[in-house]
């Protein structure tokens, strides 16, 4: 596996899970996201899993949960678009706090709203911002998107 693309990968997971130098640390290692011991203690482990889950040049690795660790049950090989769905970040304009929600000052409710293939859909109209980021969780999960849920 050396000096492969895939072994980048492997390293680059390594650098920001537990290096306090790089860049990223503080986002993955900092906040307690760690590798999983099977693929720490064995790099051929991660390649047979990689290769074995749909690996290929044009996808990067990607955690389902993002509160999670790097392991097989949280991992995929995923696209860019689908990278940029599964995000624990929500715009620094919202001020709901939740992903997908909004503030509609005109009818004083909240408005849930998801952007599939670069379409909005709305998805109702809530007395609050939780009652709108459960409808958008559910919206998710119901139709089994990519899209990171909200913590609720």
């Amino acid at each position: 596996m050396k000096r492969t693309r895939l072994q980048n990968i492997f390293q680059s997971m390594k650098q920001r899970c537990y290096s306090q130098r790089v860049k990223n640390y503080n986002i993955y290692g900092g906040r307690g996201i760690k590798i999983c011991d099977e693929w720490l203690k064995d790099s051929m482990s991660f390649y047979n899993w990689a290769m074995a889950n749909g690996y290929n040049d044009s996808l990067s690795i990607d955690r389902i949960n993002n509160d999670g660790n790097y392991e097989p049950s949280n991992c995929r090989w995923a696209t860019r678009e689908i990278q940029q769905q599964n995000t624990r970040e929500i715009w620094s304009h919202n001020k709901s706090g939740y992903r997908g929600v909004s503030f509609e000052k005109s009818k004083k409710k909240y408005r849930a709203c998801i952007s599939i293939k670069n379409k909005t859909k709305h998805l109702g109209m809530f007395n609050t911002a939780i009652e709108a980021g459960i409808a958008y969780n559910n919206f998710v999960i119901e139709n089994k998107l990519n899209h990171t849920i909200n913590t609720i």
